[in-house]
């Protein structure tokens, strides 16, 4: 893969060249090192295993395990990376049955007993990333096969009576969930960059197929003037509303990440044109709408209910997104002041403002890489 020299969006805006790891270092600090009740999410199982906890909900899922292990790889910190990869594979893999080889969404905090067994393919998406990208950081064979082998699962896991891969075969799309019948998806689930990364690591060129067909999709499902996509979505693009969540055909918690997906392909690899094409419609959207919110009908229009102001992680999402502009653009400088101006999340809700804080922070510095 060919890939395009960082850019550190921290320094283009004015701000030093050390500013961005302070940023980074101060968030990891507080984040998994800080105080267990108002500041950490990452706390000890054993000498040998760590856990994260999704704090506003007390519950451990495979997005936090898998943000946890791709930080630690992006920022060096082997030893968390292990432990972190012992506790999933203890208390998360699933080793027998028929979701065997994926990853529990949902572990108990009390007793690490499975609440759900069933796999979000997104945990398993930056499980996989985080695993290559350890194994280039830490010089780790071992994470490279075991990555390997997860990629392969992915894509062609046996069906069975309940589940199958994450890949749908017909559409070359992610899945919502490899459980048989979730034949839809989630537009954040597209994890661009990391297609190209599997189809490398394997020799596997399905993975690139994977991609095309992702960024066919996502030009489909990003809204023509917003840019905003829906939480889910029907593998044709149209959002899509959930009896027990009526609001998924809307932008909001999960529909933050696709700009970081698209901002992180086309930064990395000079990625299709589509991708700097909506980040950049949909900085335009947040722009003229400041002070923002966080929850949009895709078309613009008021969320359903009361849409929440601007979280932490929207706004680095959106400032992670200023990556597909060219130098000296002057929607880069208001986003990525408005991530410099941040504290780091604590309290109640630190957990998914806190992961994507710090994931914006690295995206927006230039510091993501395979």
């Amino acid at each position: 893969m060919q890939r395009i020299a960082p850019r550190d969006l921290f320094v283009e805006v004015g701000y030093g060249p050390n500013f961005a790891d302070q940023l980074i270092q101060n968030a990891f600090s507080q984040l998994f090192e800080g105080d267990p009740i108002d500041e950490r999410i990452c706390f000890d199982a054993s000498d040998d295993m760590s856990y994260i906890i999704d704090i506003g909900h007390d519950d451990i899922r495979s997005e936090g395990m898998s943000y946890g292990m791709f930080i630690a790889a992006l920022t060096g910190h082997d030893k968390l990376f292990q432990k972190l990869w012992n506790f999933a594979k203890k208390y998360l893999r699933n080793n027998s049955g028929p979701h065997q080889g994926f990853f529990s969404w949902q572990v108990s905090t009390t007793d690490f007993s499975m609440m759900d067994p069933g796999a979000a393919p997104d945990g398993e998406e930056y499980i996989a990333a985080a695993l290559l990208i350890a194994a280039k950081k830490f010089n780790r064979d071992d994470y490279k096969q075991e990555a390997i082998e997860l990629i392969n699962c992915m894509m062609d896991k046996p069906v069975n009576e309940l589940v199958g891969p994450m890949i749908d075969h017909k559409q070359m799309l992610i899945k919502f969930s490899p459980v048989l019948g979730n034949d839809f998806t989630d537009p954040s689930y597209h994890t661009f960059a990391f297609y190209r990364a599997y189809a490398e690591a394997t020799g596997d060129n399905r993975w690139l197929q994977v991609l095309d067909k992702s960024l066919e999709y996502i030009q489909k499902a990003a809204h023509p003037v917003t840019g905003l996509c829906g939480d889910y979505s029907e593998y044709d693009g149209t959002p899509k509303a959930m009896p027990w969540f009526p609001e998924s055909n809307c932008f909001s918690g999960d529909a933050w990440r696709v700009a970081l997906n698209l901002s992180v392909d086309y930064s990395l690899f000079r990625g299709h044109e589509c991708e700097k094409e909506i980040c950049t419609r949909l900085l335009n959207f947040f722009h003229s709408r400041r002070p923002y919110l966080a929850d949009y009908a895709t078309d613009g229009s008021p969320y359903p209910h009361q849409g929440r102001n601007a979280t932490p992680g929207i706004i680095a999402m959106n400032a992670a997104a200023t990556q597909v502009l060219d130098q000296g653009d002057p929607l880069i400088t208001p986003f990525v002041k408005d991530l410099a101006a941040l504290s780091v999340p604590y309290r109640f809700w630190r957990y998914y403002d806190g992961m994507l804080y710090i994931i914006g922070l690295l995206a927006t510095a230039g510091k993501i890489e395979f």
